[in-house]
């Protein structure tokens, strides 16, 4: 497997992972033509075709076959054309000394905090392609993408993950809280948000502190959960120095997390090494999982290897390797896949 920037021959298999993914991942909405639109955008942004504030960064995971398993993305700056909204969940103090009484409520704020960071977005893995590690290499390629093009980022980098909904596709959070001021269901406000319809949120979302205690036990047991599905992304972006910052989602009350760039395990990890070819045979196999990854923007590829030999400022690696990684100068950035092997680079 290798990760590439999507291309317009990606959007069958860009619409078939939409569908798959189904109800709270309004990032990819399935509409094929918003989804051919969200591509050409990536197309053009790989391209610095568009204004950065507007760049929209989309990789797929592909097989041997050139086939799109996989989708992720980031958003290079949030919240400009149109504001971007987040709850921060706080706490409300009242006290009365006559009376002795004093109270300490969890309160809902609406704020647009995150305008100008950078968004990680769109994470999904085709069932069939879950295994061998994929879903961590399609995830954290976007930090090394992120390091080697610094200057296209914010400061900050965050993601809004999943939140709880059940089999049916209903959110409780949603149902007591949300839906009371739109009057629609959660799949269709999760799927015309994702379209890009934010200013709707502006036009019709509470402005004013929301009281938790004033929720159903139900919707309150959702603030700052993520979907059964979406655990793993969040302990993964976790292990790269994403933090809860009591930030959730406005629809499904899942957790944001965020980070400042520079402090990112990978972007500070990360280093560039000159590949030299070997035959596979002569290398040591069964190695910690390594990533690797080129320099370039519109033909980034990152991939994992497992055979490597680390001497000085060289890394010997297969020549297959070498070459679907389409290197210049041989120059590739390495970095462990996970913290814990940080030290095969020392």
């Amino acid at each position: 497997m290798i990760v590439r920037p999507i291309a317009h021959k990606d959007i069958d298999a860009l619409y078939d992972l939409a569908i798959a993914a189904g109800v709270g991942m309004n990032s990819l909405p399935a509409d094929r033509d918003f989804l051919a639109q969200k591509i050409d955008r990536a197309v053009q942004s790989f391209q610095q075709k568009i204004p950065q504030h507007q760049a929209s960064y989309i990789f797929v995971l592909a097989d041997d076959q050139d086939r799109a398993l996989g989708v992720c993305g980031i958003e290079a700056s949030i919240g400009w054309d149109e504001p971007w909204y987040t709850y921060r969940v706080s706490q409300m103090v009242h006290a009365c000394r006559d009376i002795d009484i004093y109270t300490n409520t969890p309160t809902l704020f609406l704020t647009n905090d995150q305008i100008g960071y950078s968004e990680l977005c769109s994470l999904l893995v085709h069932p069939d392609a879950r295994a061998n590690k994929n879903g961590p290499l399609l995830s954290r390629c976007r930090f090394l993408f992120i390091r080697q093009f610094r200057e296209l980022f914010g400061q900050k980098l965050f993601a809004e993950m999943r939140g709880f909904n059940d089999e049916q596709g209903h959110s409780p959070f949603w149902d007591d809280l949300g839906k009371k001021f739109f009057n629609m269901e959660f799949e269709r406000i999760d799927f015309l948000t994702g379209r890009g319809q934010r200013s709707i949120i502006a036009e019709l979302m509470p402005k004013y502190p929301v009281y938790s205690h004033l929720l159903s036990e139900s919707a309150r047991n959702c603030i700052g959960k993520v979907h059964p599905n979406t655990q793993p992304a969040l302990e993964m972006l976790k292990q790269e120095g994403l933090r809860y910052e009591n930030y959730v989602a406005i629809f499904d009350g899942g957790p944001v997390v965020e980070a400042y760039v520079d402090d990112l395990r990978l972007i500070k990890q990360a280093k560039n090494l000159t590949a030299v070819a070997k035959e596979a045979e002569n290398l040591p196999s069964e190695q910690p999982p390594l990533l690797l990854c080129n320099q370039a923007r519109e033909n980034f590829r990152c991939k994992l290897t497992f055979n490597y030999q680390i001497e000085d400022n060289q890394i010997h690696l297969p020549s297959d390797v070498i070459e679907q990684l389409k290197l210049e100068q041989q120059t590739v950035t390495v970095a462990s896949l996970y913290a814990k092997d940080a030290d095969v680079l020392t």
